[in-house]
């Protein structure tokens, strides 16, 4: 992951410029160490993404009409909320950033 939250900013701004190029993204607070980002893609449809450089902890949730549809985080290990049962946890590797974008860009097709 990341060492410093200007490098993640950083390349969350890349990403969702890619992925998202009509999105919004917005910074909704930034600590030294940690920061909380919405990405509005569409009115209901939003992204959630938070990090914590001291515990590496990350969360990044597709958010549809209020309820998580797909996500990753590290909530004790590695792990992902499959689209097809957000409540599920299923284990994986750390994904990378691009990674995590990309397969969010898919459910987005999707949903449309």
């Amino acid at each position: 992951m990341h060492s410093s939250i200007e490098t993640f900013l950083a390349e969350v701004s890349i990403l969702s410029s890619f992925y998202f190029p009509s999105a919004r993204l917005e910074t909704i607070y930034r600590r030294s160490a940690m920061v909380s980002i919405r990405l509005f893609i569409t009115p209901g449809l939003f992204v959630d993404i938070y990090f914590n450089t001291s515990t590496k902890r990350f969360d990044f949730s597709l958010i549809q009409d209020s309820a998580r549809v797909f996500g990753y985080d590290n909530l004790r290990t590695w792990h992902y909320h499959p689209f097809e049962a957000p409540n599920t946890h299923v284990g994986c590797s750390e994904p990378t950033l691009n990674m995590v974008f990309k397969e969010t860009a898919g459910v987005v097709a999707s949903l449309r």
